[in-house]
């Protein structure tokens, strides 16, 4: 009986030190190390630490936000397991610099133009997507480039030479900002001094129209003191440096289109895992369309702010001066067709230019 009753009460035990286990879920064999065990993400996926280095070659408001967008959207995504270490704008040299980091290893991802991109990928074109008179409207930009062909084409040699284009954001379209006579006919392009890029095809376009180019002037002060007659800009720059201070007018030709692009080192992306590459993706692009829609409400307001100004005369061309602006738009094409990119410049000729 003594022994009846022994056997039982070891029973019960075991029994019990059983469903303790069960319940808990865990044992304490091979707990995981502290700060590097994956994390679930919102599907439910683990994700593995990550840090990102991010660097904005250009500062400004508006890409400075999406920046922090992006950090704090990963870090969301992750549930903390991808983390971003964001350095200073300026403090890594200017763009041409970045994009050797880029390319390097030392930056991981960040926002560059489509001069970057340029640079990015020196044997081919890239900046055919600037050509006068191509992209003249918001929805040019998307249907053909935004979520068309053109984006497609520049993510696909921009792979080539290891560089993951995610998600293009923008700077907008350019017009005409002056002092003086106004430009409101192609005969007003004559003999004016108007400040540029220092890039080729844009003093052969401006050349063209009639206009005298010049580059590397401050354009607030240039105009101040007159020393050009009139900037071709987009409207986010010319707000971000209080052009409506010192112009007198203001001519909306929109006949050229700048961006820029959240990218990526190549390698970078590459090695990162399914669950980590989809959440720096999505908010990669999250970001760059923050910046698409923030400069496009930008040029609404700063432009009705500009016509609701007694001092300053907004002006819309005829479309007589809109086609022959093409026209000259189409002689740039030619000129520089062999020193883009070959595929791209064959199917614009064959869509875009007049048969």
């Amino acid at each position: 009986m003594r022994m009846k009753k022994l056997l039982a009460l070891v029973l019960a035990i075991l029994m019990a030190l059983s469903v303790s286990a069960c319940g808990s879920g865990t044992t304490n064999e091979n707990p995981p190390a502290t700060g590097t065990s994956s994390t679930a993400d919102a599907s439910g996926a683990e994700v593995d630490p990550l840090t990102i280095n991010l660097y904005n070659p250009v500062s400004g408001k508006v890409t400075d936000t999406s920046y922090t967008m992006f950090a704090d959207r990963v870090s969301e995504l992750s549930g903390g397991a991808i983390t971003c270490n964001i350095t200073p704008a300026g403090t890594l040299g200017a763009e041409r610099e970045a994009t050797q980091l880029l390319m390097m290893g030392d930056i991981d991802m960040g926002v560059f133009s489509i001069d970057g991109l340029d640079w990015l990928v020196p044997d081919v074109g890239m900046s055919w997507i600037c050509l006068p008179g191509l992209l003249t409207s918001w929805d040019e930009v998307d249907e053909r480039y935004n979520d068309g062909w053109m984006f497609e084409r520049h993510k696909e040699v921009a792979a080539e030479h290891g560089i993951d284009l995610i998600s293009p954001g923008e700077f907008g379209l350019k017009v005409y900002l002056g002092t003086g006579t106004p430009i409101k006919s192609m005969a007003d392009f004559k003999g004016k001094i108007i400040r540029i890029p220092d890039v080729e095809y844009h003093h052969d376009y401006i050349t063209a129209l009639g206009a005298m180019p010049v580059s590397g002037i401050d354009m607030y002060t240039g105009l101040q003191q007159h020393t050009m007659d009139a900037v071709q800009n987009n409207i986010p720059a010319s707000e971000l440096f209080k052009l409506e201070e010192v112009v007198d007018w203001i001519t909306l030709t929109w006949d050229m289109y700048g961006t820029n692009y959240w990218l990526a080192n190549g390698d970078f992306t590459a090695g990162l895992s399914d669950a980590q590459r989809e959440i720096v993706y999505t908010a990669a692009k999250e970001a760059a369309l923050y910046i698409r829609k923030t400069y496009r409400e930008m040029t609404d307001t700063w432009l009705k702010k500009c016509m609701d100004d007694p001092t300053i005369e907004v002006i819309e061309i005829s479309d007589e001066m809109k086609a022959e602006m093409q026209e000259i738009g189409y002689r740039i094409w030619n000129d520089y067709r062999t020193k883009f990119d070959t595929v791209a410049m064959d199917r614009i000729f064959e869509e875009y230019y007049p048969k």
